[in-house]
């Protein structure tokens, strides 16, 4: 089965969009006139546990951004919650420090972000954590470093959540 690799511009970070191979449930965001589609190979994972434990209350910013300190693997990370973003992304220099290994052959995606064209590398994140909120095996997507200032935290980890909703300018994650 193909699916398509959207990227677009949020904010004023580049948000990268991956159609959402974990499930055929969801759509693929509105990505506006800017988005480049591209074909990406679909390897679904095999299924794992969704979320291990706990609920977290996330409070908007005062841009309205929810942005949380996460863990990627062991590495504290600062990470902006994108709902438009379908994947999990991340720069090399991140992804490295998270011990997430990659060769330079790894990187066969070509995507234009708004930072301009690179290249960038599908990944596998082994947990990714916020306090008590924990998902295994977490799809992502890594960028050449000068294409991305901060992790996106998407819809591959949001999805694997049990539920996740707002009220009051509060994200709830649930496990």
């Amino acid at each position: 089965m193909l699916r398509y690799l959207f990227i677009f511009g949020a904010i004023t970070f580049a948000a990268v969009a991956f159609s959402d191979f974990m499930s055929d449930r969801s759509a693929v965001p509105n990505s506006g006139p800017a988005a480049v589609a591209m074909p990406v190979q679909d390897e679904r994972p095999a299924a794992r546990p969704v979320a291990l434990s706990g609920t977290e209350r996330l409070r908007a910013d005062a841009r309205g951004h929810h942005i949380a300190e996460f863990r990627l693997n062991n590495l504290r990370v600062t990470g902006l919650i994108d709902t438009g973003a379908t994947t999990v992304a991340l720069n090399e220099s991140t992804a490295k420090r998270a011990g997430i290994r990659l060769s330079p052959g790894d990187f066969i995606h070509r995507v234009e972000t708004a930072n301009g064209a690179v290249m960038a590398a599908r990944a596998m994140i082994d947990e990714v954590r916020v306090d008590s909120v924990r998902v295994r095996d977490v799809e992502a997507l890594v960028l050449e470093d000068r294409a991305l200032n901060t992790v996106l935290i998407g819809m591959s980890f949001m999805n694997r959540l049990r539920s996740f909703s707002y009220e009051n300018g509060t994200l709830i994650l649930k496990r």
